[in-house]
């Protein structure tokens, strides 16, 4: 059952799901008529063909997708996203198909009336988020299914700006990591062109996107994403996150060092943050335990704590749904080590009282 506690105009949703019910239960959880979300409008189908996944190397094989689920900002429609949870597998011997990995393909727009994830055409795999790792490629008979059906504790935060996912695995640890996955309006740090600048929303998760350059090692050991619209204009540009929090905050005088969440590009350089979301190290973490609310005067937060599970000592591989076998390591923080000790937190700005 899901626990649910209205903030202002943030909302925090907590529910639990296995892979193959966490888009139903994700939609069961925000409809619920007690706690309707006031700021997004979804739905949900089970019957999307545009999200069925084939086997890349036979396209008459295909699995049912777990699920599509959408969310239109209702102030502004064109903040717009589709989540849907496939199945990715291969066809790697005779007649023989293997599935591999859950996974999650998200997009930004919806052309007509078919709920479609628009952006996997153009950006293809680069998009797709592993629920879990794990298999490796083998070529033959011996070629196994691998899928692993994780159970995740789900917290939701949602916004009039954004949407954020944390899942915590509850087993399966040793192929499943914590799951982050930001999907909303990003903060520019200057002023844009306002032909780009309501195009500065993005999706962001904890595992590199663009896998496919082998060479350049940002795009295994950094968080990536996409956003809508570069700043020349390029649209659905790969993007990267980065932050700057491993040392604690000692909390004295109220000096506490917080760190956005830079959104950057290797030839732009930082271009903004995450949206009126940020992330510390609190030294003495009992003085604000999860739930709690943290008042510097001018900014006002919501804490959450965070679990600092330690970044896999070596490249982590997973199946796309076109077959392609990537690699990479989960990165949202800069560092699971924290300088120190202490508690790492997301902090979520929310209304100052009047």
């Amino acid at each position: 059952m899901a626990e649910n506690i209205l903030l202002g105009a943030l909302r925090r949703y907590e529910f639990y799901s296995y892979c193959t019910t966490f888009i139903q239960t994700l939609y069961d959880t925000v409809t619920q008529d007690l706690y309707g979300d006031i700021h997004w409008e979804w739905t949900f189908s089970t019957n999307n063909t545009y999200a069925t996944p084939k086997a890349w190397n036979n396209s008459n094989y295909t699995s049912a997708n777990n699920g599509t689920i959408t969310a239109k900002n209702i102030k502004d429609p064109s903040l717009f996203f589709t989540i849907c949870s496939n199945l990715s597998q291969i066809n790697a011997y005779d007649n023989r198909v293997y599935y591999k990995n859950y996974i999650l393909r998200t997009g930004f727009r919806n052309n007509g009336a078919t709920v479609i994830p628009d952006l996997y055409t153009q950006v293809g795999h680069l998009s797709e988020i592993p629920l879990h790792t794990g298999d490796s490629y083998i070529s033959s008979y011996n070629t196994t299914n691998s899928h692993t059906n994780v159970y995740f504790k789900w917290t939701l935060f949602i916004t009039e700006q954004y949407i954020f996912l944390y899942g915590e695995p509850q087993n399966n640890t040793g192929v499943a990591y914590p799951i982050r996955l930001y999907l909303g309006r990003l903060k520019p740090f200057d002023e844009e062109d306002p032909l780009i600048s309501n195009d500065f929303v993005g999706v962001f998760s904890h595992f590199p996107m663009g896998l496919d350059d082998a060479a350049d090692e940002l795009k295994y050991r950094a968080g990536g994403g996409y956003v809508r619209s570069s700043r020349n204009g390029t649209p659905n540009a790969l993007y990267n996150l980065a932050t700057s929090s491993q040392v604690p905050s000692p909390g004295v005088g109220g000096r506490f060092f917080i760190s956005p969440f830079y959104v950057w590009h290797d030839k732009e350089g930082a271009r903004g943050e995450f949206y009126g979301m940020r992330t510390a190290v609190l030294k003495d973490a009992s003085k604000y335990p999860d739930g709690s609310i943290l008042d510097l005067g001018d900014e006002r937060y919501y804490v959450f704590h965070t679990y600092s599970q330690a970044h896999p000592a070596t490249y982590q591989g997973w199946f796309t749904t076109a077959g392609k076998y990537v690699e990479g390591q989960p990165y949202f923080f800069d560092s699971a080590l924290l300088l120190g000790g202490g508690q790492r937190v997301l902090l979520f700005e929310i209304e100052k009282e009047v």
